[in-house]
C-alpha cells in the first residue's frame, strides 16, 4: 500500500488588522474584519443573513428591564471579544496592540460586572461585594431572572 499525500495545507499567518468594534464583533463572530468572510452568497449582504438585534423587542419592556438587558448585552460583546483576543494572543502573544486592547477590555468587562451587581444582582461570585440590594442579602442570585426566562439577551 503506499502512502500518497491527500493535500498540503498553507495556512498564512494572521496578521493583527483592522478590529471591528464590539457590537459588530459580536454580530458577525470576529473582532478580525480580515476573517469576515461569507460561507454562502445566499445569505443576504456579505454573506450573512438578516438577523434581529440582540435588543430586538426591548421597547415592550419595562426601564429596569430594558436597563437589565442593555447592561447584559454590553457584557456579552465585551466577553465576545475578550474571547477572540484570547485565542489571536494564544498565537501572537507578543503582539502590542492586541495586548493592550485585552487589558483595556478586561478592565471594561470588571467594571460591567461591577455595575450589573449594583444595580440588579451578581453575575459571578467574584460580583458579591458589589450587590447592594441589602434586602435581598449579598448571595441574592434568585433575585433576578433565569437564563430561561429571558434574562439573557
Amino acid at each position: 500500500m503506499s502512502k500518497e499525500q491527500l493535500a498540503i495545507a498553507s495556512v498564512p499567518v494572521q496578521d493583527y488588522g483592522e478590529i471591528y468594534d464590539d457590537k459588530k464583533a459580536l454580530c458577525e463572530g470576529t473582532i478580525f474584519s480580515e476573517l469576515d468572510m461569507p460561507f454562502f452568497a445566499a445569505d443576504g449582504e456579505n454573506g450573512k443573513s438578516s438577523g434581529k438585534s440582540a435588543l430586538f423587542g426591548m421597547n415592550q419592556k419595562l426601564p429596569e428591564e430594558k436597563e437589565r438587558e442593555e447592561l447584559m448585552t454590553k457584557l456579552t460583546e465585551v466577553s465576545f471579544v475578550l474571547d477572540d483576543l484570547t485565542l489571536y494572543l494564544d498565537t501572537h502573544g507578543d503582539e502590542e496592540q492586541a495586548v493592550s486592547l485585552y487589558g483595556q477590555k478586561l478592565t471594561e468587562r470588571e467594571t460591567l460586572k461591577k455595575q450589573f451587581a449594583e444595580k440588579f444582582y451578581p453575575l459571578t461570585r467574584d460580583c458579591i461585594p458589589y450587590c447592594t440590594k441589602k434586602e435581598d442579602g449579598r448571595f441574592c442570585w434568585q433575585t433576578g431572572p433565569m437564563p430561561w426566562e429571558g434574562a439573557c439577551v
